[in-house]
């Protein structure tokens, strides 16, 4: 086929296998595409970015060697990630100049950019890492970029003279614009179908399965396997945002009719554990369904007001972030490296090709500080090997390192996919050793 046969989208195909709804990537669809080159390039590569803010309890917050996964030995603030760890790089030493994340009103907005935010009252940050990626890459999917939150935005300013607007958001499209993110579960989960539950009360999984009926018979028996467990995974993630609806009606006035009991309810999941689960099912299952190729969560804000009552503890996040030496703070650096294991451990768990969805991901768990008020280095794990382009099961240090720029790290990881950046950040070369 010459080289001006125009691309057949990915899409196109799965439309032309009676699909409209999005489908994990299927060797046999692959087998479908307009050229030899595009089919053999196999599983798509994906970037996702986990942010937690006001610091971590550093003295558990480490990682031995430098071979095989199963030769690295993990501190306890990162033994959740025990079950993966041939698959992740914990990176220690990177770090952004000391301007652009110190303190805790502008971390979030510097963290995916390397550029400091401006103080006063003009807003002006940096267009951010995933964006960068997804404005050139994302054409491919329907989904340009995913972009979600546990807690709530914060507005204001800061005693700092910095808007809070950067302590709420790791997501900038512009230099003047943070990308919306999504608090809902459910509004979430609906944006990878199209769906229209929320108004009409119909069941994603009945459409997804509908469709999947015309695909499965044009499939290979593996696809039909894969297919199966894409519908097992969207049957799961419905049911638990049902029951979240049906506490919600209960909770509800009785008097209110159920026609008009439309998502989002009031309120949010009561927990944050629920509530960050369910977030690491949709970006699964984006990733999974090739809806998005680009993520990001917001788990908590600078300054965060999270509470953690599951946890036995009564104070709010950012309270307990200057006793960060102690166990209670200790506990909540555990509890978020969890839920990435979780989200990781999700990933790992769909065959996709030759390997897992994770093995063709980069997904980042990063934190603004090591400490809090103290940025001497960013707190940050690597998961998944971008289909084989980046080595795993190693623990990373560049403290020692000439070049220890953490945006340096981002224009190695573009590299890796296919996006030449002449400059990010305050970088102008990769990364050397990642």
């Amino acid at each position: 086929m010459s080289n001006t046969t125009p691309r057949i989208s990915r899409r196109l195909v799965l439309r032309g296998l009676g699909a409209t709804v999005a489908l994990p990537w299927l060797e046999s669809a692959s087998r479908l595409t307009a050229a030899p080159a595009e089919a053999a390039a196999g599983p798509p590569q994906r970037f996702a970015c986990l942010f937690f803010g006001d610091g971590i309890h550093p003295p558990e917050w480490w990682a031995k060697g430098r071979g095989l996964g199963e030769e690295m030995e993990l501190g306890p603030g990162l033994a959740s990630l025990e079950g993966v760890k041939s698959k992740i790089n914990v990176v220690n030493g990177l770090r952004h100049p000391g301007n652009v994340v110190g303190g805790h009103a502008k971390g979030a907005a510097g963290i995916l950019s390397g550029v400091q935010p401006k103080g006063g009252r003009e807003i002006r940050a940096a267009t951010s890492f995933d964006q960068v990626l997804a404005r050139k890459l994302g054409g491919e999917t329907v989904l340009p970029s995913l972009v979600l939150a546990c807690e709530r935005p914060v507005s204001g300013f800061h005693e700092s003279g910095y808007s809070m607007m950067y302590a709420s958001h790791v997501s900038w499209s512009s230099p003047v614009s943070p990308v919306p993110s999504e608090l809902y579960p459910s509004l979430a989960f609906d944006s990878l179908f199209d769906s229209k539950g929320s108004k009409t009360q119909l069941s994603v999984l009945d459409h997804v399965l509908d469709q999947l009926k015309d695909v499965s018979g044009k499939v290979s028996r593996g696809d039909r396997a894969k297919l199966d467990e894409y519908a097992t995974s969207v049957r799961e993630v419905e049911q638990r945002l049902a029951r979240l609806e049906d506490r919600a009606r209960e909770e509800s006035d009785p008097s209110t009719p159920d026609v008009e009991l439309a998502r989002p309810k009031d309120g949010l999941p009561t927990q944050i554990d629920e509530h960050t689960k369910l977030m690491c099912d949709v970006v699964a299952l984006a990733f999974q369904t090739d809806r998005t190729r680009f993520a990001t969560m917001v788990l908590t804000n600078n300054l965060s007001g999270q509470v953690y009552p599951f946890l036995g503890l009564r104070k709010d996040h950012h309270s307990f972030s200057h006793g960060w030496k102690n166990k209670e703070f200790a506990a909540i650096t555990r509890f978020w490296v969890e839920q990435y294991a979780y989200l990781l451990g999700k990933l790992d768990s769909v065959q996709e090709g030759d390997g897992t969805v994770l093995d063709n991901c980069c997904i980042a768990l990063a934190n603004e500080q090591w400490t809090a008020h103290s940025a001497p280095k960013v707190p940050l794990v690597l998961g998944g090997g971008l289909g084989g382009k980046l080595q795993t099961g190693r623990s990373l240090d560049f403290e020692a390192s000439k070049n220890r720029s953490m945006s340096s790290m981002m224009i190695a990881l573009a590299d890796r996919m296919g996006v030449r950046l002449d400059r990010f950040g305050d970088a102008t070369e990769p990364l050397a050793g990642l």
